[in-house]
């Protein structure tokens, strides 16, 4: 069968199982310098049955709460992640960007916990599965701490860090047909014996941002080494942000594939572009 995946940048990816659209982690709200320029506008996604929110940093979740409300569909999350999109809509995170949020808007975002299971229809289920942010390696955290960008924009930088705590994290499986795709906002590799559950899966959607390139690629490893996926597809590597972000080197973890899972197919996908990916 067929499947189609719209990547648009940093987490935030379109699934489409033969018709069903479901929405991870959209992310619109980049800024002007964020590489590379995503064309896709949330007023431009219309027809998606679910969002599934990682967790509650603002690159995952500020932007849920508005298809809650416009699409009146179900937003999937942590209770932290569900406060700070409500608050976000409220302008108390930061006071001039507000948008109407009703109660059932509101409503729309359901919280839940690890493991649980959300059926889309009577073919696809999707579950959570307990995860952790990654942790910032020293390298990266002094890079930015006195990166003289971020020290410029340091007190408009803060309500986004300050006001989106990351609330419980969470990866999901999404089951269809016998088939099972796992996509993570974060990379957490600590979970081995979580990570079992999921193995042989048909696509693992790796995030690749929060470290240097070197630890990047081995925690990545990690998990794919557990995972066992018969494709997997790089995300979250893209300069989102900047100043806080920046566009990862993927050359370490193409490196790691080559000589430790040559049989793995790795898919590059672009900004906006829908890709047909054919699981067998």
């Amino acid at each position: 069968m067929i499947v189609k995946i719209t990547w648009l940048g940093t987490a935030g990816f379109i699934l489409d199982i033969e018709g069903t659209n479901i929405l991870f982690d959209p992310f619109f709200y980049r800024n002007e310098q964020s590489k590379p320029i995503l064309s896709t506008k949330r007023e431009d996604i219309k027809y998606i049955s679910a969002i599934f929110i990682t967790h509650g940093h603002f690159d995952h979740s500020v932007d849920a709460a508005f298809f809650a409300e416009t699409l009146d569909i179900p937003v999937y999350c942590s209770e932290t992640a569900r406060e700070n999109m409500i608050n976000w809509a409220e302008g108390k995170i930061i006071e001039e960007h507000t948008f109407p949020l009703s109660d059932k808007g509101k409503n729309n975002i359901k919280p839940i916990d690890y493991f649980e299971k959300i059926k889309i229809n009577d073919e696809i289920t999707v579950e959570s599965i307990k995860s952790e942010h990654i942790v910032f390696d020293a390298r990266t955290l002094l890079s930015k701490l006195f990166s003289w960008k971020v020290l410029k924009q340091i007190k408009s930088l803060l309500p986004y860090g300050k006001g989106f705590p990351k609330g419980k994290v969470f990866g999901f499986c999404t089951y269809f047909n016998n088939k099972k795709i796992v996509s993570f906002g974060s990379l957490w590799h600590k979970f081995p014996e979580i990570l079992e559950q999921y193995e042989n899966c048909d696509i693992f959607l790796a995030p690749l941002a929060g470290n240097s390139k070197k630890h990047i690629a081995k925690k990545a490893g990690i998990i794919i080494d557990v995972l066992k996926p018969k494709i997997v597809i790089p995300i979250h590597w893209d300069d989102f942000y900047p100043p806080i972000s920046w566009t990862v080197n993927l050359k370490p973890f193409f490196k790691y594939m080559e000589k430790n899972h040559p049989e793995i197919k790795i898919i590059m996908l672009k900004f906006d572009e829908e890709v047909s990916i054919e699981l067998s």
